[in-house]
């Protein structure tokens, strides 16, 4: 009885709808977040810095943007390259707040996107699987650890997430409802409308990172194809119309680096000096390698063959000099034409160490430098091994819901995986959380599917 009352009890903290998924997943991350700020913080001294090196001058950024500075780090200073555009610009008003209530105006921001996502994950999951599946899925996001993290600093984590998941769910409209419209020939401004939607929104993903340019090139190439597959108009030409949508807004931004730093540049650069520390931190850039006390950066500049001292060139992780950019750019192809089997080799050790930092350097040797990384490491394991649950509890009927969904965590990804390793704010898989949450759930679920047809077998017997 008792027992039956706990989980009664327990199932009730388990959204039921897309409504209550947003208002759990926003009162949690911000009362974990305010938990942190306001109690750990002074107590145990974490979460101290707010800006500045550690969380990549974003910060800086947006209160430059607001106080007509432009886009820089500081007043006077270059124009920055490295960075994209989209959240510098959403957080800009909040630098005029009093510095004391930047924070938590963050965190409020920020958890209002952790509750969409929420939203997001329940209506996918909803769609997908039967069952609890949506609102377990929901609960097992709000447990990561790393939402928090985030949440609570002026990262571009959460924002990217939110946009990679609502550009996933609009796109998924637009090919299973391809039929829909093809029938319904008086629904023009439904259709106009979410083409729209989903053109903002795969322009905003692209702005928060330049590495989604190929992401929303992909899912629109899908939808078409599977248009024309289907030899359905409307689905044909809802990639289309998104596309020239997505063109329309993202090139103000690539004419402005042209004008700025004379060179094509869709969002952002400094792709080159990413893949030089990557091979640093594997230590398989041959006679490049890292000297002893030696910052990545420091060996990045040797790698690229440029003397002088790396704060001359570098500043926030990233190069101040756009010719500097184009030189390290040459190098990286140079250095993956000559050397293909490395860059296998690199793409494959960060992908283990994205998900599972604690799993580093020099050859996926085990080091817990942090405890962060450790719990990293031991939720994401954990949310993997109940994904390959699910997987097992199924073989012989794996069908398209799994593939997809593994799917896009391979899409969002893959484009991370050959430059630069792991980094605190776990960027380079955080956007694949709410489909990696979903898959969880889904192997927890089976789990107890089994359990209950074996209860009641038990039963009958």
């Amino acid at each position: 009885m008792q027992d039956g009352f706990m989980i009664r009890r327990l199932s009730q903290l388990i959204p039921c709808s897309g409504r209550s998924s947003f208002v759990l997943g926003f009162l949690v991350c911000l009362s974990v977040c305010f938990f942190i700020i306001y109690i750990l913080s002074p107590v145990l001294g974490i979460s101290t810095t707010f800006g500045g090196h550690g969380h990549d001058g974003y910060l800086e950024i947006g209160a430059n943007i607001i106080r007509g500075n432009g886009f820089v780090f500081e007043r006077g200073g270059a124009s920055v390259l490295h960075r994209p555009p989209l959240y510098p610009f959403v957080i800009s008003p909040l630098t005029l707040l009093p510095e004391s209530l930047q924070r938590p105006a963050l965190i409020i921001l920020q958890s209002l996107m952790a509750g969409f996502i929420a939203l997001l994950i329940f209506r996918i999951g909803k769609y997908l699987f039967e069952g609890s599946t949506a609102g377990i899925a929901v609960i097992i996001f709000l447990l990561n650890p790393w939402l928090y993290w985030n949440a609570k600093n002026p990262m571009t984590a959460i924002i990217q997430a939110l946009l990679y998941t609502l550009f996933v769910f609009l796109s998924g409209g637009l090919v299973f409802s391809g039929a829909e419209f093809g029938k319904v020939r008086d629904n023009l401004k439904r259709r106009i409308g979410r083409w729209s939607a989903t053109g903002i929104t795969g322009a905003g993903l692209i702005l928060s990172h330049g590495a989604m340019i190929a992401v929303v090139m992909v899912l629109l190439i899908i939808i078409l194809v599977t248009g024309m597959i289907r030899k359905n108009r409307d689905a044909v030409l809802a990639p289309i119309i998104t596309g020239v949508i997505i063109i329309l807004l993202v090139s103000p931004w690539t004419y402005r680096n042209w004008l700025v730093f004379g060179r094509f540049v869709p969002v952002t650069g400094n792709a080159g000096v990413a893949y030089a520390d990557g091979l640093v931190h594997w230590n398989i850039c041959g006679e490049n390698a890292r000297r002893k006390g030696e910052s990545y950066d420091a060996a990045a500049l040797r790698f690229a063959g440029i003397d002088g001292d790396e704060s001359e060139y570098i500043q926030y992780w990233g190069l101040k000099d756009p010719k500097i950019d184009a030189v390290f750019n040459a190098r990286m192809k140079e250095h993956i034409r000559n050397h293909p089997g490395v860059f296998v080799k690199k793409l494959v050790l960060n992908s283990i160490e994205y998900y599972f930092p604690t799993f580093t350097y020099p050859f996926l040797a085990i080091k817990v430098f942090s405890m962060g990384k450790l719990a990293i490491t031991v939720f994401n394991l954990l949310l993997w091994i109940l994904v390959f649950v699910g997987i097992y509890r199924g073989r012989g009927k794996l069908n398209w819901r799994t593939w997809t969904l593994l799917g896009l965590i391979v899409l969002y990804g893959v484009w991370y995986f050959p430059f630069v390793t792991f980094i605190g704010h776990s960027l380079y898989t955080f956007g694949t959380m709410p489909f990696l949450s979903i898959l969880a759930a889904h192997g927890l679920e089976s789990l107890n599917c089994k359990g209950n047809h074996r209860d009641s077998q038990t039963s009958a017997s």
